[in-house]
């Protein structure tokens, strides 16, 4: 019996320590669960860019897209302007830290087919890192959060398309 309660009474220290961990972790931003669902339209319906607040940048990597009529085709529906058939599909990177991104980035995703356009949310050091290295597809960015992340050097790459939407 003695030993049942110190197995029990492990288990729950256990637990414990874990819940502190991610408590932590979570708090300061090292740990995130899912998407920013906070922001995004729960319909599901397309969401025009005169819907969201404030003005944006997309980062495409002309290293992957070096076709010229594709990355016209692609300039073109992230302006907003009409567009012709565009047969690959993208990733579209997001910083956690910027819901007005995401919420772009939706909204976008919303105008293309469906699976076309995939969001892959991460921290801001990571899309930064993936950014400066070549290793991105697309990005959206607020134009608030380039700033405060000090990411402006990423704008003059010479391997970035760099839309002002």
């Amino acid at each position: 019996m003695e030993l049942f309660k110190r197995t029990i009474f492990r288990i729950i220290a256990l637990v414990i320590v874990c819940a502190a961990v991610v408590g932590i972790l979570t708090a300061t931003g090292h740990l995130s669960f899912g998407s920013v669902d906070a922001v995004s339209k729960a319909t599901g319906e397309i969401i025009s860019r005169d819907e969201v607040d404030g003005t944006f940048t997309v980062l495409i990597n002309k290293d992957l897209h070096k076709d010229a009529e594709t990355l016209t085709e692609w300039e073109k529906f992230f302006r907003g302007e009409p567009y012709g058939f565009i047969f690959e599909d993208i990733i579209c990177y997001v910083s956690s830290s910027d819901p007005a991104g995401f919420e772009m980035a939706q909204g976008l995703r919303s105008r293309l087919p469906e699976n076309q356009m995939e969001l892959k949310v991460i921290t801001a050091p990571m899309i930064a890192d993936k950014l400066r290295h070549g290793v991105f597809d697309t990005a959206v960015f607020s134009d608030n959060t380039i700033k405060q992340l000090g990411m402006e050097d990423i704008l003059t790459m010479p391997n970035v398309d760099v839309l002002h939407i």
